[in-house]
């Protein structure tokens, strides 16, 4: 997955306990998940520090490829919120870093998009 050029679509919210095991790895002493979301395959893990995307790969998923993106390094954000008629009340986050590359999210439903809002404004405000 290259997240530079295609958007995580339809992300539906995961409990913590189906995040690939890779990603929890990852976490540090103290860092909390705010909220874990997957498409068909792939996943998009915020914590009150970054985003983990992971690439889910090959037949059984088990090859992995994981972008850490830290949110000290996002210069800003937008956010689109679901529209009066769009029957899956999509919303979607888009993420740009000081390198001047963007990273999209789609969520279904508007609750999730706004609580991953709070957690990356806690951070670079």
């Amino acid at each position: 997955m290259e997240f530079r050029d295609k958007p995580m679509q339809n992300l539906v919210r995961i409990p913590e306990k189906d995040i690939c095991k890779n990603a929890r790895a990852l976490l540090l002493d103290g860092e909390q998940i705010v909220g874990a979301y997957k498409t068909v395959r792939d996943q998009a893990v915020f914590t009150t520090h970054r985003i983990f995307m992971v690439d889910m790969q090959g037949m059984t998923g088990t090859r992995q490829e994981i972008f850490v993106l830290p949110y000290r390094k996002i210069l800003h954000y937008g956010i689109k919120t679901a529209g009066f008629g769009d029957p899956l009340q999509t919303s979607e986050l888009t993420v740009c870093f000081a390198d001047e590359h963007e990273a999209k999210f789609g969520f279904i439903g508007q609750d999730e998009l706004l609580a991953v809002a709070r957690a990356i404004s806690r951070c670079i405000l």
